[in-house]
């Protein structure tokens, strides 16, 4: 017969519709958590095509060209490995609106054989490489200088030359052309795709003072918006790696979240949410605890506490985010009163969400909900595209005081409501987060929503 404790009565009963018992731990040894398989990446392609293409039509675009790691993985499936090492402008992609054009990367010739080679099984795309300058053939000829070629690894034995390597040997043969210079490459690029007078969308403006001074007189327009509204709704390649990014977020937050009453400490429960994440295949990028963002500041987790978590992580690049309040034993019946006016104000969030409604509708429903409940809370209830970013859409720059427009749904958008209690003084703070994928007639979960609250 199980034991009924005060804690086991507090899931079962106290906080009614709020939580549910935790399901039962199987006791010996834990299953090992595996990473998922992402190979599908190497032939589906990350952006849809023809809704790019509908946009590009609209803003009278005839190519992107990008060199932002987010938007070149966007564009090619590809991001920018030397980007992850300080680096800038070391790989462009350009993406043609006429649909007989091929893909064209850009990028360092040993980056191309050492790494993306072995992701890529894509044939619509071509491939320019460089290197660097050949500073002896430059002395001898007056004109551009030649660029050294391709360096690969030594072969010592060719009888034990692998598969693999002879395979990503052969990518590294197919390139259109090597250049001395990105700079270069980039050029080559458009020429053969006949882009040199057109109007060219990029991300970056160092884009244009790459180009000019070398002969490219096409039109440049600022297109980092236009990328953002065409990955608003997510492509069937999308939608999966983001199910897998979301739901190995929310694994790793429930098992950091069951921790923490053993944890006892902030930096302790943020360290085991960031290995939890790495151990499912994700890569933690941050921990919202207690209300505080700090990374640097620690305090203690005590019996009788009502902490939030906000937990972010990505998954091949594509975000999981996600919002939870931990009860370390008994609250405090204020908190413990929140907690449940956030929960049914999401679930009534939730059932109006659907393709067409706009985003300031969203903070009115949560509002009104709370109202009917005869609760005096601020809750933000504020909406958010989740994808490649955080925070995902259009007019992002908030450096510039722009103000994010109010944005309609669409179906296949990956939608994140907001609903931090964000007042002080209740015993404790409380939050409550999920992904939902908006469809034309309502929303789902992209993950498993499992407790609202989670009590330890």
């Amino acid at each position: 017969m199980k034991t009924i404790t005060r804690r086991t009565a507090l899931q079962a009963g106290l906080l009614g519709a709020v939580c549910t018992a935790a399901p039962p731990v199987a006791r010996g040894k834990a299953s090992p958590v595996i990473p998922p398989d992402l190979s599908f990446l190497r032939d589906a392609p990350l952006m849809n095509g023809e809704r790019a293409r509908f946009f590009m039509e609209q803003e009278g675009i005839d190519a992107f060209v990008v060199a932002q790691p987010a938007n070149v993985f966007y564009v090619t499936n590809h991001w920018p490995q030397l980007a992850r090492m300080g680096y800038t402008h070391t790989m462009f992609g350009v993406f043609c609106r006429d649909p007989a054009r091929p893909i064209a990367l850009v990028l360092n010739a040993f980056g191309y054989y050492y790494s993306h080679s072995d992701e890529t099984a894509f044939t619509d795309r071509i491939v320019f490489t460089y290197t660097q300058a050949d500073a002896a053939a430059a002395a001898a000829d007056a004109g551009d200088p030649p660029a050294t070629p391709p360096v690969t690894l030594r072969i010592m034995d060719e009888a034990l030359v692998t598969p693999r390597e002879r395979r990503r040997r052969q990518q590294l043969a197919n390139i259109r052309s090597n250049s001395a210079t990105a700079a270069g490459a980039l050029v080559q690029a458009l020429r053969e795709l006949g882009l040199e007078k057109t109007s060219l969308g990029v991300d970056d403006p160092a884009i244009e003072a790459i180009l000019r001074p070398r002969g490219i007189d096409s039109r440049f327009v600022a297109a980092d918006d236009t990328l953002r509204r065409i990955r608003l709704a997510k492509s069937p390649t999308e939608l999966r790696l983001m199910r897998l990014a979301a739901q190995q977020n929310v694994d790793a937050a429930f098992a950091a979240a069951r921790f923490a009453r053993e944890a006892g400490s902030t930096r302790v429960l943020r360290s085991r949410f960031l290995a939890e994440a790495a151990l499912r295949g994700n890569i933690g990028l941050f921990m919202v605890i207690d209300g505080s963002s700090s990374e640097v500041m620690d305090w203690p987790l005590r019996d009788g506490m009502s902490v939030s978590i906000d937990c972010v992580s990505t998954c091949r690049n594509y975000h999981g985010d996600f919002g939870r309040t931990i009860f370390i034993g008994e609250p405090r019946e204020p908190i413990r009163r929140a907690t449940r006016a956030i929960s049914t104000a999401w679930d009534d969030v939730r059932g109006k969400l659907r393709a067409g409604l706009k985003f300031s509708d969203i903070p009115r429903i949560g509002r009104e909900s709370l109202r009917k409940q005869g609760m005096d809370l601020t809750v933000s209830f504020r909406p958010h595209s989740v994808g490649l970013f955080h925070t995902d859409q259009p007019r992002n720059d908030l450096s510039q005081g722009r103000v994010p427009p109010d944005l309609v749904l669409e179906e296949n958008m990956i939608l994140s409501v907001d609903c931090p209690v964000l007042d002080t003084g209740l015993g404790g703070t409380a939050h409550l987060e999920d992904l939902m994928l908006i469809r034309a007639d309502g929303a789902e979960p992209l993950h498993e929503i499992g407790e609202h609250v989670i009590v330890v």
